[in-house]
């Protein structure tokens, strides 16, 4: 009886693939998006507007950024969790985008916007797909929006409660950024 509900909640909440050497959030052939969702600086009275959709390779995280009423950021995020990278080395993204805007893959130990990130920018170099392999220890620790420290200690990757996409560059206008796949090993 149990496993038929475990199997159904896997199928209801699919969660991203946990291999014994890699955690991977595969957007692509598995369709792996489970509860990820937008967060906008509509939070903070911002006007940005995105969504996220799957496509046929990826999912499709695509808007418009607006900097009126001191706004200026689009994300994705994980659903919240327990996700422990202090064993991975490297994180790589297979993407595409139609812009040459930088954006950043976010990993939250904290969720509250004032407590610092780990982040590291990315951008698109041809308008087809890019596989980009970056070391963790590449990232560089925010607090909104500012850098604080180059460089984490994996000690610090045990416990993050989330793991995401955004454009926050203080730049208006649109984009589209297409994900096959998020993979830290």
């Amino acid at each position: 009886m149990w496993q038929s509900l475990f199997f159904l909640f896997l199928c209801i909440y699919p969660i991203p693939s946990l291999m014994k050497d890699a955690l991977l959030f595969d957007f692509g052939a598995k369709k792996d998006f489970g509860k990820w969702s937008i967060i906008n600086d509509g939070v903070m009275g911002g006007l940005s507007q995105s969504k996220a959709s799957l496509d046929a390779d990826a999912v499709l995280f695509a808007g418009e950024v607006s900097l009126k009423n001191n706004g200026g950021f689009v994300s994705l995020r994980s659903a919240l969790g327990n996700y422990d990278l202090s064993a991975f080395k490297y994180c790589e993204i297979r993407f595409k985008s139609d812009t040459k805007r930088k954006f950043e893959i976010l990993i939250e130990k904290d969720t509250p916007f004032y407590l610092p990130k780990f982040r590291v920018k990315f951008g698109a170099t041809k308008e087809d797909w890019e596989i980009l392999t970056i070391p963790l220890k590449d990232f560089e620790i925010s607090r909104m929006g500012s850098t604080v420290q180059q460089g984490i200690d994996p000690e610090v990757l045990k416990g993050i409660q989330r793991i995401g996409f955004i454009l926050a560059d203080k730049q208006e206008g649109s984009f589209q950024l297409w994900i096959d796949y998020l993979k830290f090993y």
